[in-house]
Protein backbone atom coordinates (compact mmCIF):
# COMPACT_ATOMS: atom_id res chain seq x y z
CA UNK A 1 0.00 0.00 0.00
CA UNK A 2 1.19 3.39 -1.16
CA UNK A 3 -0.18 6.78 0.78
CA UNK A 4 0.23 9.80 -0.98
CA UNK A 5 -0.30 13.26 0.90
CA UNK A 6 -0.88 16.90 -0.53
CA UNK A 7 -0.68 20.24 0.21
CA UNK A 8 -4.28 21.59 -1.08
CA UNK A 9 -3.72 25.57 -2.28
CA UNK A 10 -1.54 25.60 -5.17
CA UNK A 11 -1.13 21.90 -5.34
CA UNK A 12 -4.03 20.28 -5.87
CA UNK A 13 -6.44 23.17 -5.94
CA UNK A 14 -4.90 25.62 -8.59
CA UNK A 15 -6.60 28.62 -10.25
CA UNK A 16 -9.89 27.80 -8.25
CA UNK A 17 -10.90 24.68 -8.50
CA UNK A 18 -9.50 20.65 -8.89
CA UNK A 19 -9.72 19.53 -12.21
CA UNK A 20 -11.84 16.81 -13.28
CA UNK A 21 -8.62 15.06 -14.40
CA UNK A 22 -6.96 15.31 -10.83
CA UNK A 23 -9.79 13.92 -9.24
CA UNK A 24 -9.94 10.99 -11.58
CA UNK A 25 -6.22 10.52 -10.66
CA UNK A 26 -7.28 10.58 -7.28
CA UNK A 27 -9.90 7.63 -7.79
CA UNK A 28 -7.53 5.89 -9.82
CA UNK A 29 -4.64 5.75 -7.17
CA UNK A 30 -7.44 4.73 -4.18
CA UNK A 31 -8.97 2.08 -6.68
CA UNK A 32 -5.75 -0.10 -6.38
CA UNK A 33 -6.05 0.08 -2.19
CA UNK A 34 -3.47 3.16 -2.44
CA UNK A 35 -4.38 5.91 1.02
CA UNK A 36 -4.97 9.56 -0.18
CA UNK A 37 -4.80 12.27 2.24
CA UNK A 38 -4.56 16.57 2.34
CA UNK A 39 -2.33 18.44 4.62
CA UNK A 40 -3.17 20.84 4.72
CA UNK A 41 -2.57 24.96 6.63
CA UNK A 42 -6.02 25.68 6.82
CA UNK A 43 -8.24 25.87 9.59
CA UNK A 44 -10.57 22.93 9.77
CA UNK A 45 -13.83 24.85 8.99
CA UNK A 46 -12.17 26.68 5.64
CA UNK A 47 -10.81 23.01 4.40
CA UNK A 48 -13.70 21.26 4.69
CA UNK A 49 -15.77 23.96 2.82
CA UNK A 50 -13.50 23.75 0.22
CA UNK A 51 -12.74 20.40 -0.02
CA UNK A 52 -16.45 19.55 -0.04
CA UNK A 53 -17.25 22.48 -2.67
CA UNK A 54 -14.43 20.74 -4.86
CA UNK A 55 -16.03 17.45 -4.09
CA UNK A 56 -12.88 15.59 -3.36
CA UNK A 57 -12.58 12.06 -1.64
CA UNK A 58 -9.44 11.27 0.96
CA UNK A 59 -8.91 9.31 3.22
CA UNK A 60 -7.42 11.50 5.88
CA UNK A 61 -7.26 15.21 6.09
CA UNK A 62 -4.56 16.62 7.86
CA UNK A 63 -5.41 20.78 8.86
CA UNK A 64 -4.11 23.35 10.46
CA UNK A 65 -0.74 22.38 9.80
CA UNK A 66 -0.26 19.10 11.80
CA UNK A 67 -2.76 20.41 14.49
CA UNK A 68 -6.08 18.18 13.45
CA UNK A 69 -6.10 15.03 11.83
CA UNK A 70 -9.43 13.64 10.72
CA UNK A 71 -10.33 10.32 9.38
CA UNK A 72 -12.42 9.81 5.75
CA UNK A 73 -15.04 10.49 7.68
CA UNK A 74 -14.07 13.44 9.54
CA UNK A 75 -13.99 11.97 12.64
CA UNK A 76 -11.11 13.69 14.53
CA UNK A 77 -8.02 11.06 15.13
CA UNK A 78 -6.01 13.48 16.69
CA UNK A 79 -5.85 16.93 17.90
CA UNK A 80 -2.66 19.27 18.91
CA UNK A 81 -4.21 22.63 21.22
CA UNK A 82 -2.13 25.70 21.72
CA UNK A 83 -2.66 26.04 25.07
CA UNK A 84 -4.13 29.05 27.26
CA UNK A 85 -1.51 30.65 28.55
CA UNK A 86 -0.24 31.34 24.73
CA UNK A 87 -2.97 33.17 24.09
CA UNK A 88 -2.53 37.00 24.82
CA UNK A 89 1.00 36.37 24.20
CA UNK A 90 0.76 35.72 20.50
CA UNK A 91 -2.28 38.67 20.28
CA UNK A 92 0.60 41.16 21.61
CA UNK A 93 3.43 39.71 19.87
CA UNK A 94 1.06 40.22 16.70
CA UNK A 95 0.10 43.92 17.53
CA UNK A 96 3.77 44.81 18.04
CA UNK A 97 4.81 43.07 14.31
CA UNK A 98 1.58 44.60 12.94
CA UNK A 99 -0.13 41.93 11.55
CA UNK A 100 -3.15 42.13 9.15
CA UNK A 101 -5.79 40.35 11.50
CA UNK A 102 -5.76 37.92 14.09
CA UNK A 103 -7.95 34.62 13.46
CA UNK A 104 -8.18 31.67 15.75
CA UNK A 105 -9.87 28.17 15.18
CA UNK A 106 -11.44 25.93 17.60
CA UNK A 107 -12.54 22.50 16.15
CA UNK A 108 -14.94 24.37 13.39
CA UNK A 109 -15.44 27.28 14.42
CA UNK A 110 -13.28 30.94 13.67
CA UNK A 111 -12.95 33.70 15.42
CA UNK A 112 -11.63 37.17 14.58
CA UNK A 113 -9.52 39.86 17.04
CA UNK A 114 -9.89 43.18 17.01
CA UNK A 115 -6.30 44.44 15.56
CA UNK A 116 -7.21 48.05 15.20
CA UNK A 117 -8.01 48.33 11.94
CA UNK A 118 -10.77 46.96 9.24
CA UNK A 119 -11.90 43.84 8.76
CA UNK A 120 -9.92 41.67 6.29
CA UNK A 121 -13.35 40.32 4.46
CA UNK A 122 -16.51 41.52 4.55
CA UNK A 123 -18.39 38.16 6.39
CA UNK A 124 -15.92 38.24 9.40
CA UNK A 125 -17.46 39.10 12.76
CA UNK A 126 -14.77 41.12 14.57
CA UNK A 127 -14.63 40.74 18.31
CA UNK A 128 -13.05 42.85 21.15
CA UNK A 129 -9.95 42.06 21.89
CA UNK A 130 -11.00 41.47 25.71
CA UNK A 131 -12.88 38.57 24.52
CA UNK A 132 -9.38 36.72 24.06
CA UNK A 133 -9.21 35.38 27.61
CA UNK A 134 -12.36 33.48 26.53
CA UNK A 135 -10.33 31.00 24.88
CA UNK A 136 -9.39 27.86 26.85
CA UNK A 137 -7.67 26.92 24.11
CA UNK A 138 -6.82 27.09 20.06
CA UNK A 139 -5.97 24.42 17.59
CA UNK A 140 -3.99 27.08 14.86
CA UNK A 141 -4.06 31.04 14.67
CA UNK A 142 -3.13 32.86 11.97
CA UNK A 143 -2.39 36.33 10.52
CA UNK A 144 -0.53 38.12 7.15
CA UNK A 145 2.31 40.45 7.10
CA UNK A 146 2.78 43.25 4.50
CA UNK A 147 6.37 41.47 3.32
CA UNK A 148 8.03 37.97 3.83
CA UNK A 149 11.01 39.76 5.81
CA UNK A 150 8.55 41.22 8.74
CA UNK A 151 6.94 37.61 8.62
CA UNK A 152 9.77 36.10 9.27
CA UNK A 153 11.19 38.50 12.16
CA UNK A 154 8.16 37.17 13.64
CA UNK A 155 8.13 34.01 13.32
CA UNK A 156 11.64 33.67 14.35
CA UNK A 157 10.26 36.01 17.91
CA UNK A 158 7.62 33.47 18.41
CA UNK A 159 9.56 30.39 18.31
CA UNK A 160 11.91 32.47 20.34
CA UNK A 161 9.64 33.15 22.53
CA UNK A 162 7.53 30.98 22.94
CA UNK A 163 8.70 27.50 22.15
CA UNK A 164 6.68 25.65 25.10
CA UNK A 165 3.27 26.71 23.90
CA UNK A 166 3.40 27.27 20.09
CA UNK A 167 5.19 26.72 16.79
CA UNK A 168 4.86 28.96 13.74
CA UNK A 169 5.16 28.63 10.34
CA UNK A 170 5.83 30.99 7.66
CA UNK A 171 4.38 30.94 4.00
CA UNK A 172 5.03 33.72 2.27
CA UNK A 173 3.44 36.62 3.73
CA UNK A 174 0.90 34.50 6.11
CA UNK A 175 1.59 32.72 9.29
CA UNK A 176 0.21 29.77 10.71
CA UNK A 177 0.66 28.95 14.54
CA UNK A 178 -0.22 26.08 16.02
CA UNK A 179 1.00 23.56 18.91
CA UNK A 180 4.71 23.16 19.95
CA UNK A 181 6.36 20.69 17.35
CA UNK A 182 3.70 20.85 15.68
CA UNK A 183 3.74 20.22 11.77
CA UNK A 184 2.97 18.89 8.73
CA UNK A 185 5.63 16.58 9.55
CA UNK A 186 4.47 15.48 12.47
CA UNK A 187 1.15 15.40 11.01
CA UNK A 188 2.14 12.89 8.23
CA UNK A 189 4.06 10.76 10.94
CA UNK A 190 0.98 10.36 12.91
CA UNK A 191 -0.92 8.93 9.27
CA UNK A 192 1.52 6.54 9.10
CA UNK A 193 1.07 5.19 12.64
CA UNK A 194 -2.47 5.23 12.25
CA UNK A 195 -1.97 2.93 8.82
CA UNK A 196 0.65 0.97 9.69
CA UNK A 197 3.27 1.46 7.52
CA UNK A 198 7.03 2.82 7.07
CA UNK A 199 7.94 6.18 5.88
CA UNK A 200 9.11 4.91 2.94
CA UNK A 201 5.44 4.11 1.60
CA UNK A 202 4.87 7.82 2.03
CA UNK A 203 5.02 10.07 -0.97
CA UNK A 204 3.98 13.92 -0.70
CA UNK A 205 3.36 16.89 -2.88
CA UNK A 206 3.79 20.96 -2.16
CA UNK A 207 4.11 24.54 -3.63
CA UNK A 208 4.81 26.86 -0.97
CA UNK A 209 7.38 27.23 2.45
CA UNK A 210 5.21 25.76 4.88
CA UNK A 211 5.78 22.11 2.47
CA UNK A 212 9.72 22.46 2.31
CA UNK A 213 9.23 20.37 5.94
CA UNK A 214 7.89 17.90 4.55
CA UNK A 215 9.58 17.74 1.26
CA UNK A 216 12.85 17.40 2.55
CA UNK A 217 11.61 14.50 5.15
CA UNK A 218 9.72 11.91 2.24
CA UNK A 219 9.66 10.86 -1.38
CA UNK A 220 8.18 14.08 -2.71
CA UNK A 221 7.16 16.21 -5.65
CA UNK A 222 7.15 20.08 -5.99
CA UNK A 223 4.65 22.24 -8.08
CA UNK A 224 6.67 23.29 -11.10
CA UNK A 225 4.76 26.99 -10.44
CA UNK A 226 5.82 26.34 -6.69
CA UNK A 227 9.08 28.78 -4.73
CA UNK A 228 12.36 27.22 -5.77
CA UNK A 229 13.52 26.37 -2.04
CA UNK A 230 10.77 23.76 -2.89
CA UNK A 231 11.92 22.70 -5.94
CA UNK A 232 15.62 22.34 -5.38
CA UNK A 233 14.47 20.09 -2.70
CA UNK A 234 12.05 17.91 -4.42
CA UNK A 235 12.74 14.78 -5.85
CA UNK A 236 10.54 15.62 -8.92
CA UNK A 237 8.94 18.40 -10.18
CA UNK A 238 5.20 17.72 -11.89
CA UNK A 239 2.69 20.53 -13.71
CA UNK A 240 -0.03 19.03 -12.11
CA UNK A 241 -1.13 16.22 -9.41
CA UNK A 242 -2.37 14.04 -12.43
CA UNK A 243 1.50 13.56 -13.00
CA UNK A 244 2.34 12.31 -9.56
CA UNK A 245 -0.36 9.28 -9.65
CA UNK A 246 0.86 8.50 -13.07
CA UNK A 247 4.65 8.02 -11.47
CA UNK A 248 3.62 6.47 -8.62
CA UNK A 249 1.23 3.83 -10.10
Amino acid sequence: MQILATDFDGTLYRNGTVSDSDKSAVARFRAVGNKFGIVTGRHLATALYEIGRQSVTYDFLICCTGGMILDSQNNILLEHRVPREAVLPLYRKTMEYCGMYFCVSVHQKLFWYDMGGPSPYTSAVILPAEQLSDLAFFHEAATCFTDEQTARRYVDSLNTAYPQWLTAHQNGVYVDVCAAHTDKVSGLFAVLQHFGVPSSALSVAGDNLNDLSMIQTFRSFAMKTGREELKQAAAHTVSNFREITELLL
